[in-house]
């Protein structure tokens, strides 16, 4: 079955470029523009899968070999192409929703630095409170109620640390006095829930507050190192007809890339990419050689079959050392077949290739 498909959607990846290229080409880059958030509105999206893929995006959309190669792959197969509009589908709105909440707390953080550095402080500002903000938010439900308030003493404890006397010492001693009090300077609306932005904003205004986030910062790190020393480990199953499952399959693919990074002289480590050859000199990149030598033999060459497996072998390579990326196709590969038996093929396309360019003695 493998073989059968391999053998069709290799001919329809090597040997014919899609019926309407400039169509499709066109449609991805509309697509990824639509996609492309910037981290703070990143950061406002409530579900935590959601922000792994947006990361991947603009992981991607930052490096022009890996959105080559997965503008290729979405022009040149049409089940990724499918599945990619689906995904898309999905994700616009939630792009659309995440850049007005995103230019909400733009508006709160506007100080007289300079725009870029505030931008990046606002970035980092945001990480950290989405972090603690997930940890707060037991049920996963975009918000921190008064329930979930109540139910953490240690919250508590590091809420009543941000009251000083001068606010209401006699407060202090008193749980739901507290929460109130959290409640005034945080829910903004009104409504008793405490959404991210609400949050993020008092976080980022509010003096109390900031003694609070700062508080659970530290907290926060600590039981990450916790829970990360007591992760027990999965347990690992034979997939259907005897095949590993899926997450385990990524990951050989993923082993396998970096090991023909090396192997091609394109890994980003001094040693893999400068190594010597037998007259003393730097070899470079294979892949890099063979794309440039084509280019200066034929300007169209690239977009033959041979120039469109190449291009497509350097993004997964580059995209092999870029974490987010690795992330969000990770989660893609798990969560949609059509994407996991595209993976697959590819893959497997690309095994042929690197071995094409390999030396005779490798």
């Amino acid at each position: 079955m493998v073989a059968f498909l391999l053998g069709g959607w290799s001919t329809a990846l090597v040997t014919a470029l899609a019926a309407s290229p400039t169509k499709n080409e066109a449609k991805f880059d509309q697509m990824l523009g639509a996609l492309s958030l910037s981290p703070t509105a990143i950061e406002c999206i409530d579900s935590p899968r959601s922000r792994v893929l947006f990361r991947g995006v603009e992981a991607g959309c930052q490096n022009a070999e890996i959105r080559t190669a997965f503008r290729i792959v979405y022009r040149d197969l049409a089940p990724i192409r499918m599945a990619g509009d689906l995904i898309f589908g999905q994700l616009v709105a939630v792009a659309d929703q995440a850049v007005e909440r995103g230019d909400a707390i733009a508006e709160t953080s506007e100080d007289e630095s300079s725009e870029d550095a505030n931008a990046v402080a606002v970035a980092a500002t945001l990480a950290t409170s989405r972090r603690l903000f997930d940890l707060l938010d037991g049920d996963n439900s975009g918000g921190l109620d008064r329930d979930e308030l109540l139910a953490s003493p240690a919250l508590l404890e590091l809420i009543r640390s941000g009251i000083t006397e001068q606010d209401n010492d006699n407060d202090s001693d008193n749980n739901n006095a507290v929460v109130d009090r959290f409640m005034a300077l945080a829910d903004e609306n009104g409504d008793g829930v405490i959404s991210f932005v609400e949050f993020a904003n008092a976080a980022a205004t509010q003096p109390q507050l900031r003694l609070v986030d700062d508080a659970l910062a530290a907290a926060f790190a600590s039981s990450a190192a916790t829970n990360t020393n007591s992760e027990p480990k999965s347990k690992k199953g034979k997939g259907l007809f005897g095949r590993k499952p899926p997450d385990e399959r990524f990951d050989e693919m993923l082993r396998q890339c970096l090991e023909w990074e090396e192997r091609l002289g394109c890994a980003p480590s001094v040693v893999a990419v400068l190594r010597n050859n037998e007259a003393g000199g730097l070899v470079e990149c294979i892949v890099d050689a063979k794309i440039e030598q084509q280019q200066q033999q034929d300007s169209s060459a690239n977009d033959d079959e041979e120039g469109r497996l190449l291009q497509v072998l350097k993004g997964a390579l580059v995209g092999a050392s870029c974490d987010p990326v690795v992330e969000a196709l990770k989660m893609c590969y798990l969560d949609y077949s059509p994407l996991r038996l595209g993976g697959d093929v590819i893959f497997k396309l690309l095994g042929r290739v690197v071995q094409m360019q390999l030396p005779p003695n490798e």
